[in-house]
This record gives structure tokens, sequence and C-alpha cells, in this order.
């Protein structure tokens, strides 16, 4: 009779553990979430397959209260011109909630027009800070989803090296946390260069990032190679770009599910930028996130209206040299002009005085 009881409470204790897990691991998400998962992957795929394009803005903390009042115009202006000029597909920025707010606010008045608004991805380079950010954001209009580097950003070279990684890590909270919030939690796993990713292995990484982020695949995972990221910090004028974007036999029916995204760090020039783009789009993924690092001295000088009309020289260049009738001049056009565009974009704020005296 005891050992019948042991075994009931046994058997009951065992369904209430296994319901728990099922309760953990079941995300549903909100009818809002819903709305930024269609728009992402609107953004995030192109009808023709053509790659789409998401530049990076790192938006600066003004020192001093006159540029924090100008600040708002800025980042206005940013917005419209990534939004009209560049036509980006979407744009990923770092930076305070409380810059990044006019640039929603522009994205989302445009709603309805023509050229209409770009989703935001806000690039979360704080986990610890993850819950007041998701606070902020969700008074902040146009922000779609949440840029979460998975393990602080640590290189994987193996699907076992991303289960170790995953065991004690509180992502699946915190993609759970994005949900709720109305976004969408979108993965950004670093690449140890060189290392070797099998059909098979991505469709087993695509599937263990689903089991941690509860259950729920991602709208889209970014791709970044880890040893660029760290020799572009070190040296901008590298020529040397074999490694400067990841590298993975993509199955078609993987890439249903989500919009597989691969990091570019490659300075502009040289025609860097668009043999990174044509790598990505041959190995099949769907779009290109254009860092900040493309940028020729965008950490020397991060003036906004300099950035923005980067982005729309080269973002138009690369879209034209993606069309099957592009002319020999067109190609040339992005390897030379971009550069001495970039030279007339400085020379006029140097010109100006925005960035004090040179000498």
């Amino acid at each position: 009779m005891v050992g019948s009881s042991y075994r009931g409470v046994a058997a009951i204790s065992i369904a209430l553990l296994l319901l728990q897990n099922a309760n953990a691991l079941s995300i549903t998400e909100s009818s809002r979430a819903q709305t930024a998962r269609s728009r992402l992957s609107e953004a995030f795929r192109s009808p023709s397959k053509k790659l789409t394009l998401h530049p990076e803005i790192v938006l600066p903390e003004p020192s001093d209260p006159t540029a924090l009042l100008l600040r708002a115009s800025e980042v206005s202006k940013l917005s419209e011109v990534l939004r009209t000029r560049a036509k980006a597909n979407a744009v990923f920025v770092e930076g305070t909630v409380d810059a990044l707010a006019p640039m929603g606010k522009e994205q989302e008045d445009a709603r309805g027009n023509f050229p209409g608004p770009i989703p935001i991805v806000y690039s979360l380079t704080d986990t610890a800070d993850l819950s007041n950010s998701l606070e902020k954001l969700q008074t902040v209009d146009g922000v779609e989803g949440v840029l979460l580097s998975f393990f602080g950003g640590k290189e994987i070279d193996s699907v076992d090296a991303y289960l170790q990684e995953a065991k004690n890590s509180a992502i699946t909270e915190m993609c759970s946390a994005i949900w709720d919030a109305g976004l969408q939690p979108i993965p950004e796993l670093v690449l140890t260069p060189g290392s070797e990713w099998s059909e098979e292995d991505v469709e087993r990484l695509v599937d263990a990032v689903k089991d941690t982020c509860g259950g729920l695949d991602p709208v889209s995972i970014v791709f970044t190679n880890g040893e660029v990221a760290k020799s572009e910090e070190e040296s901008n004028e590298e020529e040397g770009d074999e490694d400067s974007t990841p590298e993975l036999s993509i199955p078609a029916s993987i890439s249903k599910r989500l919009a597989f995204i691969g990091s570019i760090r490659t300075s502009a020039g040289g025609g860097r930028m668009n043999q990174a783009t044509s790598q990505l789009s041959s190995d099949k993924f769907n779009g290109a996130f254009l860092r900040a690092d493309c940028v020729p001295g965008y950490r020397l000088n991060p003036d906004l209206n300099v950035v923005g009309g980067f982005w729309s020289a080269a973002i138009g260049d690369l879209k034209s040299l993606k069309s099957k009738n592009f002319s020999f001049r067109s190609k040339v056009k992005l390897e030379k002009d971009i550069p001495m565009e970039w030279f007339n974009y400085q020379k006029d704020v140097m010109d100006s005085g925005a960035l004090g005296k040179t000498g």
C-alpha cells in the first residue's frame, strides 16, 4: 500500500515537472509581436531573392546641452535620408533609447506614404539593462526588434560549442521578455573564422537557437565573423578581407523558416563592400547587415549628416550593382566614387567649422 502511494506521488511529481517545463518553453506572441514579425520578415526578405541591405547607425551621445538639443533634429533628418534616399530595407541602431526616439517618430509618421517606413532594430549593448530598455522601447514608435548578441559575443565554432554555451545562459528569459514587450528578438551569433558549417550543422544550429529562444523560431539570425570584428577595430587600413563574411551552407528548407543575415565590416572602397555582399548572396543569405565599420572614419567623426550621405551613396550603388543590366561604369562607380563622395562630405563638414579647428 505504501509502495503504491509512493509511486502515485512520484508519478504526480514527474507530471507536474513536465508540465512546468512545457510551460517554461511555451512562448506565444502577442498581436503586436506578430505584427513586428511580419514587418521584419518583409524587410529581411526580397520577393526577387535579391540581398536586402540594413545599415548600422551608432547614435553619439552629445557632450553639451546645445548638441543635445540639435540631436533630435539630426536623428530625424538621418531617418528620412535612410528611408527616402538610401532606401535601406531596415536599420539597426545602437545608442540610448532617448536618442532613438526621433527616428522612430519619423518612420512611424511615414506610414501610409511612399516611401513608407523601414523597421528599426535596437542593438542592445547591455543585457543587464534589458528590462529598463524594453520599458522605454514600448513607448517608441517604429521599433520592431532587438538585436541580442548571444553569449556576450563569444565566438563559436561548432554546434556542440553553441550547446555548451547555451546551458548556463539566461537567453530564454531575455527572448521571452522581448516577445512580451511586443518586439522580436534577433539573435546574433559570432562565428569563429575558418569554422566549417555544413547544411546539417546549420540545421542543427537553427534548431538549437529555436530551443534557446524558448521553442519559437526567431524572425532572423544575424551571423558575424568574430576575427574580422577584432581586426577592423585595430585597423581600418587592412586590405585582406578573405574572412570578412561568415560562410555557411544554408539549406533551402531552413531558409524558409527564418531569414539569414550576414554581417559585413569591411571598409568601403576598392570594391570590398561589393565583393562582400556578392559573397553573401552566393551563400544564399537573405540580407546583409552593413556595420558602422564600413563607414571610413566613423569613429573619429560620427557626424550624422555625413553618415547619412555615405549610406545613400553606398546602398544605392550596391543595389544598382545587383541589377542584371549594370554596366562597367556602374561597377567602377562603387569602387571610386564612394571614397571621393565621402571626401567631399568630410570637406564640407570641416569647411563649415562643425569640427572646430583642425590645425
